[in-house]
This record gives C-alpha cells, structure tokens and sequence, in this order.
C-alpha cells in the first residue's frame, strides 16, 4: 500500500484520499467482496451474486404455494371422507330400521291375534292354578307386556331422523319381533290345548276348582276383616254366596255353567286381597334373619344395606352383647322396622341345661333385650339349632317361639365370599322360607344387594319373622317350632332331639 489513503480537508473532515487504484494489493479486498462472506457483495457491485438472490424468492413461494395447496387439498378431502360415511352411515341405518319394521309388521300381523285369543282364554279360565298350560300360556303373555304395539305402528322411519334415532327404532322393532317370535313358538299350541281343556272340561273337575277357589276366597274374607274395604268385601261375600249356589243347585251334566263362576270369584278374591296390607299367607314371603349380633363394626353395615334396600330383617341377639353403644344399635333396629329375638345369653348350646339354668339364661337375655328394644321379646332361636324338651319348654313358659331356620347362607364360614352366600340364599329360598344369617360376618353385608335383588326378581316379599308367622293359618304360638311359613311343628308335636 502506498500512501496514506486518509487525508483531511479543509475542514478537518477526514476523507480517502485516493481512488481504489491507489490500493496496490488487489486481493486485500478478496476478504471484503469474495463469495464466500463477510460483508455482502451485493453492497461492492458484484452482480452476480445479486441475481442469485433474487432467484431464489420465487422458487420458495412456489413451494408455499403449493404446500398450502396440498394443505387445503387434504383437508377438503378429508372433509367429504367424513361427510362421505356420515352419509353411508344414514343411509345404512334408514334401511335397517325400514327392513326391521317390514319384519316386525309381517309378525306382528300374526301375532296380535294370538295374543288376543290366549288374553280371551285366560281369563275365561282364571283361577285354574293347577294347569301347567295355562301357567305356561300366562308365562307367555306376560314376556310380551314390555310391546308398546300402538307406539311402534304410529312410528316410522323417515330420512329426516338422525341415525342414531334410526337405530334406536330398528333396535325397538328387532327387540319386539324377538319377543314375538320367542311366545310364538308355543303359544299357538298352548292355547289351542287350553281351549280344548275348557272345552272338554269335565263336570267333576269344574266343582273341585271352585270348590278350592270357595275355600280361598272364605279364606280372603275372614282374614280381611277391618283391614280391607266394606265394599269390596261385600262385592266378595256375593261373589261367595253365587259360585256356592251354583254348586248347590246346578245339573251333575253341567260343566259350563259350574266353570263360568271361576273367573268372578277369583277376581273378586283378588282385590280384597289387594287391598289388605301384606299377607304372607296369601303372598310369597321369606324371612331374613341374622345372628349373634349386635357388633358395633358390622351390624351398622348390614343395617345400612337393608334400609337402602327398604326391606325388614329379625336380629337374634346375644345378651352379652347388649350393651354400651350397642344398645343404640337395638334401638335402631326397631326404629327401622326390623325385628329382634334372642338366642341366648351367648352362643353356647342350651339342649343340655337343666332347667334352673335355662331359667335364668332366659331371664338375664330377654331383660336387657327387652330394655334396649321397649318390646317384649317373642323369638327365640337355640344357638346351632341345638334344642330338647326341656329348652322348649322353657322358650315357651318365657312366651316365646321356637325360630329355626329352612335356608343356610353358609356365612358362619368366614373364608366363604360374598357371590357364594348371595347365590345360595336365591337358589335355596323358596315361598315361606326362614333365611339364617350372621350381621358379624363382613361378607355379609356385601351379599345383601345380590341377595335382596335375587329374592325380589323370584316375586318373594321380603319380611320380619312377625310378618311372616302372621300369615299362619293358625296363630303360632309359644314354644311351637317354626322352619317356616309351611313347616309349624305345634307344641304338643314335639319330642326330644337336637338339630344343627
């Protein structure tokens, strides 16, 4: 380099004093204007490098051009994709649901009036109990009452509705057709026999089945008085004097006119027994019972199951136990609705004890029961099951029945689970059936849903011991040895034993 390419004006203002020429090291000004960076060649003149750059914008906004065309395009596609199978989705659904209901029309045609025949002819034969084919017609007509025929004609399924309405009509059509089709399968042959037994009904057997109904409906009216209406009452006593005149006065050859007074006897029964508060000896009733309690950690749980499932049990409770907060625990059950008995001071087999001792055990238990519950006790049941005639005697000169039991939940088995006592309590129980349980076991109160649910689903009323001995066609009375509704053994039927 020569010279001082800087050199100040007039002015002071510093300046380059010489052209570029002046520079006699060309390349000092590679490093300035090279491609290869540092400070933009564009800036220095270097055309070139200008037009690169500007060829490059174009090219980019082709590709976001097309990208955002790409991006549009797909979404336009997955769109009418969508729309696309909501579509087939409607489509599909309008013709199952008209296909369902053509179905459901074809068998519905052949069904009503079968079904209107076998109404005809149940209830021309009501009060025939003791025919399994009626009972097995009625089992019919009944699985098809859920059928709203009216609704399900009026319905239609048009391309306005939603597809999920379209399903859910061709569900209703298929369900019903399925139920259809199931009763078809013997109700034609069910009622074609039960119109021939009507038919060739012979006199013999007309005047034996009113002769039973005779004696229910007596039955009914004694056991309703003061607890149903006058009116229906007395719409029963005539219904009552009619069926027994005929019997009295109508030809040995004259099935017909015998036969024709079932159907007005029985529905006149039916509704003073409808109107009477629950009478187990007309209903089908079981009694759960529990042992061994109260136990402060359990019982509430059992207690808690019980009331939210609204039914009633009986406690046997242990005297011993009677006692502190468990004494709110009996006054409980009672407020609730539950029954309490005894089964002794504490679970110790009695059938050995004289009678002193037996005295006084009845004593000590029934006082504090009695203290806690404000009633006093009637109900008994011997520890195990275990009993003898001096033990029966004692219950029954202490004003007390003997409560056994015809169903074992098995829960006295603290490794069995909850499914295996729910499901052998439903298997088990039949109408009339004492339940035996234990409130300490916590199995059991986990069982209670399963087995409430599995007892009502089978038509049993649930029940106290109280309400169910009231359905006794004779009043139970002390040291009488109850199983169950059907299985009294009176007091002067006993002899010395022990059961477990």
């Amino acid at each position: 380099m020569t010279g001082n390419p800087m050199e100040r004006d007039g002015d002071g203002d510093e300046h380059y004093g010489g052209d570029v020429d002046a520079i006699d090291d060309p390349t000092l000004l590679d490093g300035l204007t090279g491609d290869g960076g540092g400070i933009d060649g564009e800036r220095h003149g270097h055309g070139p490098a200008r037009g690169r750059r500007r060829a490059v914008k174009p090219i980019v906004a082709a590709v976001i051009a097309l990208f955002a065309a790409g991006l549009v395009f797909a979404g336009w596609t997955v769109a009418r994709s969508v729309l696309d199978s909501r579509r087939q989705a409607h489509e599909t659904a309008l013709a199952s649901c008209r296909s369902s209901r053509r179905t459901y029309t074809e068998t519905a045609t052949t069904f009503t009036p079968t079904l209107a025949k076998s109404k005809t002819l149940l209830e021309k034969t009501k009060g025939f109990d003791a025919s399994e084919t009626r009972a097995r017609l009625q089992q019919k007509v009944n699985g098809t009452s859920g059928i709203d025929f009216a609704a399900l004609a009026a319905a239609d399924c048009t391309a306005g509705m939603s597809t999920a309405e379209l399903t859910d009509l061709a569900d209703r059509y298929g369900s019903s057709e399925t139920q259809m089709e199931t009763a078809m399968i013997s109700m034609p042959y069910d009622a074609q026999n039960l119109e021939g037994i009507l038919d060739g009904l012979t006199v013999r057997d007309a005047r034996a089945n009113l002769t039973t109904l005779l004696d229910k409906a007596r039955t009914a009216y004694s056991r309703s008085d003061g607890k149903a209406d006058d009116a229906l009452r007395a719409t029963l006593q005539q219904a009552i004097d009619t069926a027994q005149r005929v019997l009295d006065t109508t030809s040995t050859t004259d099935a017909a006119t015998v036969a024709a007074q079932a159907g007005p006897l029985t529905r006149a029964t039916d509704a003073v027994i409808a109107a009477m508060p629950l009478d187990c000896h007309f209903a089908d009733c079981v009694a759960l019972t529990f042992d061994d309690g109260p136990d402060k950690r359990r019982t509430p749980k059992v207690l808690a199951a019980l009331a939210k499932a609204k039914v009633p049990a009986t406690f046997f409770l242990q005297g011993q136990f009677v006692n502190g907060s468990n004494v709110d625990l009996v006054k409980r059950m009672v407020a609730e609705g539950h029954s309490v008995g005894s089964i002794s001071w504490r679970h110790t087999q009695m059938h050995a004890m004289g009678a002193d001792q037996l005295a006084k055990w009845f004593k000590d238990t029934d006082d504090v029961i009695a203290g806690a519950s404000g009633r006093p006790v009637t109900l008994f049941r011997p520890p195990d099951g275990a009993w003898s005639d001096a033990l029966r005697t004692a219950a029954r000169d202490n004003g007390q029945a003997m409560i056994m039991w015809s169903v074992d939940s098995g829960d006295w088995d603290g490794k069995v689970t909850a499914s295996t006592i729910a499901k052998r309590v439903v298997s088990d129980a039949a109408p009339g059936a004492i339940v035996a349980m234990h409130d300490g076991n916590a199995a059991t109160a986990k069982a209670l849903p399963e087995i409430v649910k599995g007892l009502e689903a089978k038509g049993y009323h649930l029940v106290t011991i109280d309400t169910l001995l009231a359905g006794a066609l004779d009043p139970v009375q002390p040291g009488d040895m109850v199983y169950g509704l059907d299985n009294i053994q009176r007091n002067n039927q006993g002899t010395d034993a022990a059961a477990q």
